[in-house]
């Protein structure tokens, strides 16, 4: 992290994930194949400059034209310079235990640990999570995925803050549907 502790913008996670935003993005495995495509409805809201919320919903859709959907909502504490923890619940439920992050300039790290299913059995996969914040409102999200120590795959996420609206704040409460445009 300390390679971007002078970049600029700087990224404050109560400030980018604050209000609407919409993202889209890929999960492939560790062949490079693309195996699943997703759009994210996004709201953040902050109780303090130090407690807040991060609602996700969002809509898979796998290679043979399956689409599901799945809804996370994170409780996020800002603990110290640079540093945040977060916990997840939701009908993904997928996040195990606590969060770690911490952020220098325009760079943001965080590790978590994600139950994923493979077929009738599930898995506990590290997380190694990187987000760039490009400007205000564009931050490019990877995210490397290990199982034991080795690599799974890895997911790309852009991610767009949209205008903080009424219309919008009402739009990312909702399930994001097959056929439905992307907000911009």
């Amino acid at each position: 992290m300390k390679q971007y502790e002078s970049s600029l913008p700087v990224f404050h996670i109560n400030q980018f994930f604050n209000g609407p935003a919409v993202a889209t993005g890929v999960f492939q495995d560790r062949s490079g194949k693309v195996v699943n495509r997703f759009i994210m409805y996004l709201l953040g809201t902050w109780q303090t400059d130090s407690v807040g919320s991060l609602s996700e919903k969002f809509l898979f859709l796998d290679n043979d034209g399956k689409a599901s959907q799945a809804e996370r909502l994170w409780q996020l504490q800002v603990t110290g310079d640079h540093k945040f923890t977060a916990t997840a619940q939701g009908s993904a439920g997928d996040i195990v235990g606590l969060a770690q992050g911490e952020a220098e300039g325009f760079a943001m790290r965080w590790r978590y640990t994600v139950r994923q299913p493979v077929g009738k059995r599930f898995f506990n996969l590290r997380v190694d999570d990187w987000m760039y914040l490009i400007d205000k409102d564009h931050v490019v999200n990877r995210s490397k995925m290990r199982f034991l120590g080795f690599f799974v795959g890895d997911v790309s996420i852009e991610i767009h803050r949209l205008a903080d609206t009424p219309e919008n704040r009402k739009a990312m409460l909702q399930l994001p549907r097959v056929g439905d445009p992307v907000p911009v």
